[in-house]
């Protein structure tokens, strides 16, 4: 399996598609050159290099923010031939595959609601004269991300949080009075962190189907529980083993997740800058013959994706500094999943 140059190609088209959606007007003015003299900027692309591990890389920047809404009827990445399809994995199953992708939302009055990107890139590695890897990122990233998600390869990052009372809608008598002496009420808030998964409750980065709660980890108190620290504590007790805590499910099909929210959309931009408010960062989808470390833009650490196609939407750090999970969901959607949103102009709702 080799990334090819239609990887590159599409990348560059959806790039493109921003910059054809986007309205600018401009003229020409003729500057003094005292006025010259006191104007400092810089190219709308740049080009930039690294290297790390015997690794060179070449980046081209596009310094711009772009408003897109697209629809794809697919989007398939790394669906390898036989003799070389991953080992565990089905046949004609791909690293990564989202039927009917989309960004950004429609409207009923057709009015769109833009999936919001700054400062795209492109980017090449090198090992010697050999190009082993292509990437296409986002500085920032914030808007709905749908599809009807078949397969996930690579790092996704999911944090849970909201009341209990969904919690304690799905639980048992008995759970129910396990959770109260804990402490746990269902006006609590409670939050749990969910990844790619088995349906064993184990780490699944490679053509998974499902999002958890690993197995181990426990949900913790934000407010309103009503015996402090001890909460947690006791929360502790009741881990997730084999996709369960006690008898709730704490893993969940991909598939019943039709839009989610990259960012924080509860932040509005600020109308006077052309800053993206509560953005996610270091979105990037890749191809790679062989496992590449590339450049977090975000946090400037390399991480590695794995040979293939690889999907990254890292943890990153908001305005205040705290690290936060770039899809932030509640529990009556995860137990109850997300419906897609409108994506399409006129009467079609998906695959338009």
């Amino acid at each position: 399996m080799r990334p090819t140059i239609g990887f590159a190609k599409n990348a560059i088209a959806l790039i493109c598609v921003g910059l054809l959606s986007s309205t600018a007007h401009a003229k020409m003015v003729e500057l003094a050159d005292t006025e010259l003299s006191e104007v400092t900027g810089q190219a709308f692309i740049n080009l930039t290099t690294d290297s790390s591990a015997g690794i060179n890389y070449t980046r081209v920047n596009f310094g711009m923010n772009v408003d897109t809404q697209l629809n794809m009827n697919k989007l398939q990445l790394g669906q390898y031939n036989d003799s070389v399809t991953r080992p565990g994995e089905g046949l004609g199953t791909s690293d990564i595959l989202i039927n009917n992708f989309a960004l950004g939302t429609v409207n009923a009055d057709d009015t769109i609601n833009p999936f919001k990107i700054a400062n795209p890139f492109l980017e090449l590695a090198y090992s010697g004269n050999k190009v082993v890897g292509v990437r296409i990122g986002f500085g920032e990233a914030k808007g709905y991300l749908s599809g009807d998600i078949q397969s996930l390869t690579g790092n996704i990052p999911v944090k849970i949080e909201g009341t209990a009372s969904p919690i304690y809608k799905a639980a048992s008598v008995g759970e129910q009075i396990l959770l109260g002496f804990a402490g746990v009420y269902p006006s609590t808030r409670l939050e749990a962190d969910a990844t790619l998964v088995k349906s064993d409750g184990t780490f699944d980065p490679v053509r998974g189907t499902m999002a958890g709660m690993l197995n181990g980890q426990t949900l913790g108190c934000v407010s309103g529980c009503g015996l402090g620290g001890i909460s947690d504590a006791l929360l502790s007790l009741f881990a997730s083993s084999n996709c369960k805590v006690l008898s709730l499910a704490t893993c969940f099909p991909l598939s019943n997740f039709g839009s989610l929210p990259v960012g924080n959309l509860s932040i509005a931009d600020n109308a006077n800058t052309a800053a993206i408010e509560g953005a996610a960062r270091g979105f990037f989808i890749s191809m790679q013959t062989q496992d590449v470390a590339w450049k977090n833009q975000d946090s400037g650490e390399f991480m590695t994706a794995l040979k293939g196609a690889f999907m990254n939407m890292p943890q990153y750090r908001d305005a205040n500094g705290q690290l936060v999970a770039p899809i932030k969901i509640n529990f009556e959607q995860a137990f109850n999943g997300i419906l897609r949103q409108d994506t399409c102009l006129g009467t079609a709702t998906v695959g338009c």
